[in-house]
C-alpha cells in the first residue's frame, strides 16, 4: 500500500484522488480478502458496520458505494470492541480493575530509547506507572525486557542467517567477485559460493540487510510498486561496489532447481529477471564487470553449458573442464545445505515434542529470513513460546499436494506441503509471510487456507513491506495464540 501511494504521487495524482483510492482499497480489502465475500450481495441488504475506521466518512461512503445500499453506523462504532472485551471479562471470576483510590493515584509516563542488546537496535517505548511497573513496547525479542532465556528456542530463520554468515571468502588466484545476498541468492548462495571458490575466485557476499541497505540504493529503484525484497537488492549491489569489488555476479534464472514435486519449477519473475533491471537502472554497474548470464540449473551439464561462455569471457584462462569440476562442487554444496536445513528442521520438531512446545512454520520465500525484510518476526514468535521452522525444513516430511491451481512454482510446492504437514500435526501451526506487491503469492492464499482450514487449523497471513512497525504483527500472532488456547480450553 505504501509503495502504491508513492507511485501514485510520482504519477501526479492529487491528495483527494489518493484519499478516495485508499478508502476504496480499505473497503475492498475487508470485503474480498478478510471477509472473503464472493460479492456484496452475500452480506445482505441490512448491514451494520463497526470499528473506529468507520468514523471516517469517506470509508463509510466507499463501503456504501461498493455495497450499493445504505448501511447503519452506530454512534458507538469505535467502542464495539470494548463491549466485546467487557462481555469476555464477565466470564472471569475475579476483577483486576483498579480501585477508586488506585485510580486517583494513577500516573503514567512514556519515554523513548534504543535497545543495545543486539544489532537490531530496536526503538523502544518505555511506559512507567505509579506502582513502579514498566511496560516496554517496540522490542523484537526479550532482551529489552531484561529476560535472558536459559535455553533459546530453536529458530530455523536464525540458523539460516548464521549459515550464510559462515560463507567466508577464500583467497583465490583469480581475484575477487561479489554476490548480492538478496532475492534468489538466499536460495542458491551455497551453490554459487562453492562453484566460484573452486574456480579460484575470492567470493564476497554482501551482508544481511539493514534499513541503511535500502536507503543506500533507493534512488536507483525504477518503481515503488516493486516488492521490498527487490528494492533492497540495489543497496546490496552498491555495498559490494563500495567495498572495492568490481566484479558482481547475479544470474538470470527462469527456472529454479527442479525438486520433482510440481508441474513445473519456475522462479518468481522478479527473482528470475531482476538482473536485467539492475543493469538498466544502476549506472554504477556500467563501469563494473557485471555478470548476469541466463543459466539453467536442471542438471550440472546444463549449468556448465549455459555459464561457461560468460566465465570464459570474464577470464580466458578458465577451461571447460575447470567449470565442470566447479559446477560439481557447487551442486554438492547446495545438496549439503538442503540436507542440513532438513536435519535442523527435524531437530527442532524433536525439541518441541520433548519440551511440550508449539511449532510455528514461518513460511515464505527464502529471502524472508533477512532481518530487514522479515522485521524480526521469527524472534517475536520465539518470544511467544513457539519453536520456529521454515517451510523448506519440514516440507520433505509431507507428500506432494494436488491443489486446484496449476502448481508450477518451486516455492509454492514447498508451501503446500508444509501446510499439509501443519494440518496433520496438532502442535504445529503455519503463518504465511507475503511481501506487498508479490502477485504470484496471491495464488497460494486460497490453497494454503483450504489445506489448513479443511482440517481444522487456523490460517494466518502476514503481509510485510518496508514499514517496520510490528504492532499489527504482534496482534496477529497473539490472536493466533489466544485462539489456540481458547480451543484447548473448550477441548479440555
Amino acid at each position: 500500500m505504501n509503495s502504491s501511494v508513492k507511485q501514485a504521487q510520482k504519477d501526479g495524482a492529487g491528495v483527494e484522488d489518493i484519499s478516495a483510492g485508499l478508502s476504496m482499497s480499505v473497503v475492498k480489502n475487508a470485503l474480498y480478502k478478510v471477509i472473503r465475500a464472493a460479492s456484496p450481495d452475500e452480506l445482505g441488504k441490512c448491514v451494520v458496520v463497526q470499528g473506529g475506521t468507520f468514523y471516517n466518512d469517506a470509508v463509510l461512503r466507499a463501503f456504501e458505494k461498493e455495497m450499493g445500499t445504505e448501511v447503519i453506523r452506530p454512534a458507538i462504532a469505535g467502542l464495539m470492541g470494548a463491549y466485546g472485551a467487557a462481555l469476555r471479562a464477565m466470564r472471569l471470576r475475579e476483577s483486576t480493575l483498579l480501585s477508586a483510590q488506585e485510580l486517583a493515584e494513577f500516573s503514567h509516563t512514556a519515554t523513548s530509547s534504543v535497545c543495545g542488546g543486539c544489532a537490531n537496535h530496536c526503538r523502544l517505548t518505555v511506559n512507567r506507572f505509579s506502582d513502579g511497573a514498566r511496560h516496554i513496547s517496540g522490542n523484537q525479542c526479550q532482551k529489552a525486557l531484561g529476560i535472558q532465556a536459559s535455553e533459546p528456542l530453536p529458530n530455523l530463520h536464525a540458523w539460516k542467517r548464521d549459515y550464510f554468515a559462515s560463507l567466508k571468502p577464500v583467497k583465490g588466484r583469480r581475484g575477487k567477485i561479489g554476490m548480492p545476498l538478496a532475492l534468489g541468492m538466499f536460495e542458491l548462495a551455497p551453490l554459487w559460493h562453492a562453484m566460484f571458490t573452486e574456480l579460484g575466485f575470492e567470493v564476497h557476499l554482501s551482508g544481511l540487510s539493514t534499513r541503511k541497505t535500502y536507503e543506500r540504493g533507493q534512488f536507483t529503484i525504477a518503481s515503488d510498486t516493486a516488492c521490498y525484497p527487490a528494492k533492497i537488492m540495489h543497496g546490496h549491489v552498491l555495498e559490494l561496489l563500495d567495498r572495492g569489488i568490481s566484479r558482481v555476479f547475479y544470474p538470470g534464472l527462469t527456472y529454479n532447481v527442479d525438486e520433482g514435486v510440481s508441474s513445473n519449477h519456475y522462479n518468481c519473475p522478479v527473482v528470475a529477471y531482476y538482473s536485467e533491471l539492475l543493469r538498466g537502472n544502476m549506472e554504477e554497474l556500467r563501469t563494473a564487470e557485471y555478470l548476469y548470464p541466463y543459466v539453467c540449473l536442471d542438471t550440472p551439464a546444463e549449468l556448465v553449458k549455459t555459464i561457461y561462455p560468460s566465465l570464459h569471457a570474464l577470464d580466458a584462462s578458465i577451461t571447460r573442464s575447470e567449470v565442470k569440476r566447479a559446477v560439481k562442487a557447487g551442486f554438492a554444496a547446495y545438496s549439503d545445505y538442503v540436507s542440513q536445513v532438513q536435519a535442523q528442521g527435524e531437530r527442532a520438531l524433536a525439541y518441541a515434542a520433548a519440551h511440550g512446545k508449539r511449532v510455528m512454520i514461518l513460511a515464505g520465500r527464502p529471502y524472508h529470513i533477512d532481518p530487514e525484510i522479515g522485521h524480526g518476526i521469527d524472534k517475536l514468535a520465539n518470544s511467544l513460546g513457539f519453536v520456529v521452522v521454515s517451510e523448506d525444513s519440514v516440507c520433505h516430511l509431507a507428500p506432494t499436494q494436488y491443489v486446484k491451481v496449476l502448481d508450477q512454482w518451486t516455492f509454492h510446492a514447498r508451501l503446500y506441503r508444509a501446510a499439509y504437514f501443519a494440518a496433520q500435526n496438532p502442535n504445529v501451526e503455519l503463518v504465511q509471510l507475503v511481501s506487498f506487491g508479490c502477485g504470484i503469492d496471491a495464488i497460494t492464499t486460497d490453497e494454503v487456507r483450504d489445506i489448513l482450514e479443511s482440517r481444522g487449523k487456523h490460517y494466518t497471513q502476514i503481509k510485510i513491506d518496508e514499514i517496520t512497525n510490528l504492532g499489527a504483527v504482534k496482534i496477529r500472532l497473539r490472536s493466533l495464540l489466544g485462539a489456540l488456547e481458547e480451543g484447548e480450553h473448550h477441548a479440555g
